[in-house]
């Protein structure tokens, strides 16, 4: 089989897998919906230029997310599977070119299936696939640009540097600096420690830097030329430099955050990956330059001061390839116990999601027996470690790719389906020719971007988020959706005007409290929304 056909039927498996089930994946709260309604808001207005919501301006993040889900919309409709494409496309590029710069560096397709499979199954990779967020094109491009400027570097071929610049682009496009921050510094350290002033003289091409110049000041410069310093002190002040320096969620800003998230995020290949980080040390280019990116990004986003599941992202490209490399050398070498770091690791994961069966009757949205995935699990369970006691090494990563995969794709249809409709307003729908709709202390976006119809937040007068949030007041200014204030909507409800008063479920005891209370009566309940609307 010839590399790109390969390479193509990568790219088809990896695409089918990630895409199933993603129609019926509701746009959920609070984050992917952001992004959907801007987005369905550039293409309503015609503006593909400027990001907005709400009508209004704003500069959360860069253009390429909101241009490739518009672009869906206009193709596919509002739907559900048109929010979700983007994602699956870019989850299914990073397999591809994970199986590509695997095959390029070793010459092994079993490798590079390897390092293809472990990037779609592993935990966050999977989930990320499948959100509406920026961080899946973003791993796309930070990778390419770290794996095409390290082949450029040490092999010296000036065309991978300068394609590593169209691939910064793209990340600085979809992210804002840190896309080309994070791989320059990477990039910059790893020449200074292995002492290569040659690789110093291939970092910076004229032709590369013109043409990451010419992308991102295609979007850039118009939006400055449009809107001046506030998009620079939006997107680079507000978005970068604060969430660098103010923590957005005090409670998990610890040192320890990425060391324990990212093994997790590893998940069933944490064994392997870690293994492999530090059997296969030594002072060789390519274990120097992955370590670093690795153990880098790490280091850099746990100095920052916001931390997010998200953002050390990217440091599982280098420690899933080092996983996938070390799976080959026990395959390579018979390496019988050394496979009990990913059979091990594997398991338990595995045992996590047979106990899911236990908890189904105990979740606030219906989830079906889930009895199925926990025989299919024992199942493979007995095939992989009898496999493992015969012998039957080859067997092993087929074993647990397929059982990871297989319980991905049921917990899909059977829990996340119901889950992303817990976690989405949609199921409010109704509500929209009913009057006004208001949310109380807690607004819902994934409303208008269902409805189409606008809805209003509203809290009492002394309600004071960052206060109970024990954040800085500075995140205040991230919440641009409409308002109306207590006293508005007391004369609304004493006026016995046609409104709804949204309380999700965590509000209730606020609500009680609350001077809105006495005047309303509530009519029902959809998932975790109670529903009022004022006494006759």
């Amino acid at each position: 089989m010839k590399q790109r056909t390969f390479l193509a039927v990568i790219f088809m498996a990896a695409f089918l897998f990630l895409a199933a089930g993603i129609s019926q994946l509701a746009v959920t709260d609070p984050v992917e919906s952001n992004y959907a309604l801007t987005a369905l808001e550039m293409v309503r207005s015609g503006d593909w230029l400027s990001p907005q919501i709400y009508g209004t301006y704003w500069y959360d993040k860069p253009i390429f997310l909101y241009w490739l889900l518009s672009l869906s919309y206009s193709l596919l409709g509002t739907t559900d599977l048109a929010a979700r494409l983007p994602a699956v496309l870019f989850g299914a590029a990073s397999c591809t070119l994970a199986a590509w710069f695997a095959l390029r560096q070793t010459g092994r397709r079993l490798t590079a299936i390897l390092f293809a499979a472990m990037t779609g199954t592993s935990l966050i990779g999977w989930f990320i696939s499948r959100s509406v967020i920026t961080d899946q094109p973003l791993y796309f491009f930070s990778g390419a640009t770290l794996f095409f400027a390290y082949i450029g570097l040490t092999e010296g071929k000036k065309s991978y540097v300068t394609a590593a610049y169209v691939m910064a682009a793209g990340a600085v496009l979809t992210k804002g600096p840190v896309g080309l921050v994070l791989p320059g510094l990477f990039l910059l350290l790893f020449i200074a420690i292995q002492r290569r002033s040659d690789y110093l003289k291939r970092l910076f091409p004229p032709v590369g830097i013109v043409l990451f110049l010419l992308l991102c000041l295609s979007w850039y410069g118009p939006m400055y030329n449009r809107h001046g310093m506030d998009f620079i002190d939006g997107l680079l002040g507000f978005n970068n430099v604060v969430r660098a320096t103010v923590s957005e969620h005090p409670e998990y800003d610890v040192w320890y955050y990425y060391i324990v998230l990212v093994p997790v995020s590893l998940l069933p290949w944490t064994g392997p990956c870690l293994y492999g980080l530090w059997r296969r040390r030594s002072h060789h280019d390519e274990y120097v330059f992955m370590a670093l990116w690795a153990l880098g990004t790490i280091l850099f986003y746990s100095l920052m001061a916001t931390k997010y599941p998200t953002y050390a992202y990217i440091a599982n490209w280098p420690l899933l390839y080092l996983g996938a490399c070390t799976m080959q050398d026990w395959l390579d070498e018979d390496a019988r116990y050394a496979w009990l770091a990913a059979l091990i690791p594997a398991s338990l994961y595995g045992l996590l999601f047979a106990s899911l069966t236990a908890f189904t009757g105990k979740t606030p949205f219906p989830v079906p027996s889930l009895l199925l995935l926990t025989v299919f699990l024992i199942i493979m369970a007995i095939l992989t470690w009898l496999a493992w006691w015969q012998k039957a090494y080859l067997a092993l990563p087929f074993f647990l790719v397929t059982a990871t995969a297989v319980t991905y794709l049921i917990v899909t249809f059977q829990v996340l389906v119901p889950f992303y409709q817990y976690r989405s307003a949609q199921t409010l729908t109704s509500l929209a020719n009913q009057g006004p709709v208001y949310f109380f202390e807690e607004y819902r976006t994934s409303y208008p971007y269902y409805t189409g119809q606008p809805a209003y937040w509203t809290a009492p007068a002394d309600y004071d988020e960052s206060a109970r949030l024990q954040r800085d007041a500075v995140w205040a200014k991230k919440h641009v959706y409409p308002t109306e204030a207590e006293a508005q909507v007391l004369t609304r409800l004493t006026q016995h005007q046609s409104l709804t008063i949204v309380v999700p479920e965590g509000k209730y005891k606020d609500y009680k409290a609350s001077k809105f209370f006495n005047l309303t009566h509530e009519t029902g309940q959809s998932g975790p929304y109670h529903v009022f609307k004022p006494i006759p």
